[in-house]
């Protein structure tokens, strides 16, 4: 005679991991996260289930990530990276909590000492501006993005979305359409970036709907394409550096010490609030004690009753 087995009734309302992450991405779908944003989520949690190998959602507790999280460290991750799977992996435990799937955890970011950053000098500058002399089409578009990173601190992510329709010559302005708080934005196009780019749309043929920094097929470069060709091109020209990043931090540093205001170096670099332009600022103080006594009040003041 067979047996019935019998199923636990606890067991039928438990989710697969699968399941809850597929729910997971249609939930982020329906909120309308951009693809890229979706894609970083499916990676952390891909990453998460293969380390751990848990079959169902309520088996993730503080003391399993704990132990992943510990696990990464002894292999030698970073903080840095791990605080950036973590953003994502709590984002997910938020969601299958709230929906019951397991309970609630709450997995807190470790603290890192924040690195300085050492922006591009004015000497690998002078190099990587130099305007190319060769007829490689890719060197002149790489020579071209790099003149725009240090004239507007824009993110690599807006760039890649630029179109030449986007860039107005006339009144001098630049439409920002794809940002990361969503908010489209304008901001200045400068003399020397304007006679920049117009040399460059001389060395090839476009109409205003194509992308500014294209594929040699017309398509939006991607991020990591864009990035490798910036490392083979500062490679080429002596320049160790090779973060595209650190353009937007250079572009930063140099606009705080020709004087310019925080809040309109907020509106240019995109920020929702103040606080990561303060970080700039904090961040170069001593480059900027150089000329302190040059431009501080007081001492110009006293300056001038001496002389009087």
């Amino acid at each position: 005679m067979r047996r019935m087995k019998i199923i636990n009734a606890e067991e039928v309302r438990r989710t697969p991991y699968t399941e809850a992450a597929n729910a997971f991405f249609k939930h982020c779908r329906v909120k309308n996260l951009r693809p890229r944003t979706i894609n970083y989520y499916k990676e952390d949690l891909t990453y998460f289930h293969g380390k751990t190998g848990i079959r169902y959602v309520d088996e993730i507790t503080q003391e399993v990530f704990d132990d992943f999280i510990f696990n990464e460290l002894e292999a030698g991750k970073k903080t840095s990276s791990l605080n950036t799977r973590i953003r994502g992996l709590r984002v997910f435990f938020s969601f299958c909590a709230e929906r019951e799937y397991m309970k609630p955890i709450h997995p807190k970011l470790m603290k890192v000492d924040k690195e300085i950053k050492e922006p591009y000098t004015d000497a690998e500058l002078k190099r990587l501006l130099k305007k190319p002399e060769s007829n490689r089409w890719a060197e002149w578009r790489t020579w071209a993005a790099i003149n725009y990173l240090i004239s507007t601190g824009n993110r690599l992510s807006t760039i890649t979305n630029l179109k030449i329709e986007d860039i107005n010559f006339e009144e001098m302005t630049i439409h920002l359409k794809q940002v990361k708080n969503r908010h489209q934005q304008f901001v200045p196009l400068s003399p020397a970036l304007k006679d920049v780019l117009l040399d460059y749309l001389k060395t090839w043929e476009w109409t205003r709907s194509d992308y500014l920094f294209p594929t040699y097929e017309g398509k939006s470069l991607k991020v990591r394409s864009f990035q490798c060709a910036i490392e083979r091109y500062n490679k080429g020209r002596g320049v160790s550096k090779t973060s595209v990043h650190l353009f937007r931090h250079t572009f930063a540093k140099n606009y705080i010490l020709a004087g310019g205001g925080m809040i309109q170096l907020q509106a240019l670099l995109g920020h929702s609030t103040l606080d990561m332009t303060r970080h700039y600022v904090n961040l170069y103080g001593t480059d900027l004690q150089k000329n302190y006594a040059r431009f501080n009040p007081l001492d110009n003041l006293m300056k001038q009753v001496e002389a009087s």
